[in-house]
């Protein structure tokens, strides 16, 4: 059985948790998400400085030119939000969306929208003196041309892989002036990948168990081999029942879950409201799923799995330990405990 290809959308969860779903088909109808960018690359080589200026080559290929390095800076992104924390620029921060919640300081940050396009306030963030607006390539390129003609400086990032992250950590430790701080947690992050790599590698391949991964509920939506969720599923050592859509995040029918018929279901912890676990059991149709059958449906934090943040690693450790839970106790394994 063949899944039905459909034109893929961001969904709200991964533009930030509590971002209202409906809004996001307006918010990525300009530009097609699934489609990257000519140049998705974000390394060194996209940022030059000279003379204390700063020039930025961005997700939408455009060149922006900072005249110092940015000291009053607007995230539209809880993702891009805990990425500045996490080089120590934080501080540079003055305004944020009503999602960015983590690390707790972040929300004492002014709040400019709720991160949809229709929320943003463009009033909110011309009154906090920018000199920097750092938003989503595939959500808020819109946004970008008006606040350009406002005067606003902007800068589209917004990862999709591991990689990706690492260059943008890389990117944003150049731009906020961080640079050793972001090099520290590349690397910090990098090893810890490795240690993770190392537990999921044990497991043989005929006994990974299948997974689907409820991106979203209505309409049902799944995690492709593309997406920083695929990639982490596969990390993980799972085999994603969707790995054969070229989607991100495609729709999919509830019958064909079925047909699939995964060992395992994950789902955030949120969609637009908390996950139950229990009203997933007893989903109409769905009680010969072996997952569900043998109720192997676990959450995994929301916040941190749906967003391509610097938490994206306890995710992944909160996969593996959820789904092969003996594994943590195999010799050597203890250098993975917090």
């Amino acid at each position: 059985m063949t899944i039905k290809r459909v034109c893929m959308f961001l969904p709200a969860p991964l533009c930030g948790v509590g971002c209202v779903f409906v809004m996001m088909f307006v918010a990525c109808g300009k530009q097609h998400p699934s489609s990257q960018p000519s140049n998705p690359a974000t390394s060194t080589e996209n940022v030059h400085t000279v003379d204390g200026s700063v020039s930025i080559s961005d997700r939408l290929d455009r060149r922006v030119q900072l005249a110092t390095p940015p000291k009053r800076v607007i995230s539209l992104s809880p993702a891009i939000t805990e990425l500045l924390f996490a080089i120590g620029a934080g501080p540079q921060l003055v305004g944020a969306t009503k999602h960015c919640n983590y690390p707790p300081e972040a929300t004492e940050i002014a709040r400019v929208g709720a991160g949809t396009l229709e929320s943003i306030s463009r009033e909110t963030i011309l009154s906090l003196n920018p000199d920097l607006v750092l938003c989503k390539w595939d959500v808020h390129a819109p946004l970008v041309e008006s606040l350009e003609r406002l005067g606003v400086p902007v800068v589209a990032v917004g990862a999709d892989s591991l990689e990706q992250l690492f260059d943008e950590i890389t990117l944003l430790g150049l731009v906020m002036g961080q640079r050793t701080e972001a090099n520290a947690l590349t690397e910090s992050m990098q090893n810890r990948l490795e240690r993770l790599k190392s537990v999921a590698d044990l497991i043989p391949e005929d006994e990974q168990v299948s997974v689907f991964y409820e991106v979203w509920n209505d309409p049902l939506m799944s995690a492709g081999p593309s997406s920083f969720i695929g990639e982490l599923l596969k990390l993980a050592g799972m085999r994603n029942i969707f790995d054969d859509t070229t989607e991100r995040y495609p729709k999919v029918s509830a019958e064909v879950v079925v047909y699939r018929n995964p060992d395992v279901i994950l789902a955030p912890s949120t969609h637009a409201t908390q996950v139950n676990i229990e009203a997933v059991l007893a989903r109409q149709g769905w009680g010969d799923i072996r997952a569900v059958h043998e109720q192997k449906v676990f959450l995994i934090d929301g916040d941190q799995v749906s967003r391509c943040g610097p938490r994206l690693l306890d995710a992944l450790e909160q996969m593996i330990r959820t789904v092969y839970p003996d594994r943590w106790t195999i010799e050597g394994n203890q250098l993975l405990e917090p």
